[in-house]
């Protein structure tokens, strides 16, 4: 029978809200394919959908509560007779928010999903949406950068820091990975980035003299981001895509006159939705299919990630759930490594 993780309403601690339930098998209808997922991530969106501070909500629910998941991958099953887009066998991801991707099988508008390649990695496959393609656009759409050029970022151990240093290699630009005092700069996760720096060294460092760092990446916020801004060259562009360090939107960075009128740098910030939807649904297939052309070549590899296997009738699975869930919205655990939930 098919199962989902749902909560009732929006709680501050995400692991007291979630848990698991069964439901009916439904057939698709009119514009519906019917899919059942492969593995879907869990992500600070994730978390924040469920604590009531996400503005879009889940479109989908089982006797009143709602679907988690905003992300993953999944395979068609039926299609209904009106959907020309996709057929049986097919590999998609979302193409909108809120599809609750936190459970085996789902009934899904067509128009709702983007179609893939057969990928052998389905681990890859689901982080394609929700962590790959915003590593990409991070490189592609935020500064124009050249063999030479360096980039910093900070929560260094994260998927898509850890992303963006591959991405960044395959143009031969270099990275500077940033972390917090806390953590082992000699981590798996940071083992590709050409230099791994502590958060309290920045930005009073001889290491970085002399390194043209023309983006800053920044996914903490607040005085972590001010660090960040300090290290960036003159005419420098520096990108704000998260707020791991939590405060909502009334936190702030402190911006001295140096950075804006001496520096000139140019501050930005990122939004993988708005980044997506100035390319046609063709153009994001033809995107995302280049994409899996590296990941099958090798080109681009798997980050570091916890794979929890989907077991919900196993008396330990909502445990370690419940756990994986605690880990994730831990302020103190900002880049630990992130779980996906494999079914």
């Amino acid at each position: 029978m098919p199962s989902a993780l749902v909560f009732a309403k929006p709680d501050g601690k995400v692991s007291e809200a979630i848990h698991i339930v069964e439901y009916a098998a439904a057939r698709p209808d009119s514009d519906e394919v019917l899919v059942e997922w492969l593995a879907a991530p869990i992500s600070p969106i994730d978390l924040m959908v469920v604590v009531g501070k996400y503005p879009v909500k889940p479109k989908y629910s089982v006797s009143g509560e709602a679907i988690a998941g905003f992300d993953g991958v999944a395979r068609v099953l039926r299609c209904s007779d009106q959907v020309e887009s996709l057929k049986p066998g097919d590999l998609v991801v979302p193409n909108a928010l809120g599809l609750g991707t936190w459970r085996t099988s789902a009934v899904l508008n067509a128009k709702d999903l983007l179609r893939i390649p057969t990928v052998t990695d389905v681990v890859m496959a689901a982080l394609l949406k929700g962590a790959i393609l915003p590593a990409y656009l991070l490189i592609e759409d935020m500064r124009i950068l050249k063999p030479g050029d360096w980039i910093i970022q900070n929560a260094g151990t994260g998927v898509i820091s850890q992303l963006v240093v591959q991405f960044a290699h395959l143009r031969g630009v270099k990275v500077i990975s940033v972390v917090r005092d806390r953590q082992d700069v000699h981590l798996p996760a940071l083992q590709n980035a050409d230099i791994v720096l502590r958060e309290p060294e920045l930005p009073a460092t001889d290491v970085l003299h002399g390194k043209r760092i023309v983006l800053g990446l920044d996914s903490v916020f607040g005085a972590a981001a001010a660090k960040l801004a300090n290290c960036i060259s003159n005419h420098g562009t520096f990108v704000n895509y998260g707020q791991l360090s939590g405060g909502g939107p009334s936190a702030s960075m402190t911006l001295n006159h140096r950075l804006l009128f001496f520096d000139r740098l140019t501050f930005r910030s990122f939004r993988g939705t708005e980044q997506t939807a100035s390319r046609s649904k063709e153009e994001l297939e033809d995107l995302c299919a280049w994409l899996i052309h590296l990941v099958d070549e090798g080109m681009l590899m798997r980050p570091e990630i916890d794979v929890l296997e989907w077991a919900p009738q196993s008396e330990w699975f909502e445990r370690r759930v419940h756990d994986a869930l605690d880990k994730a919205q831990d302020s103190a655990a900002v880049g630990s490594r992130k779980t996906l939930l494999k079914f």
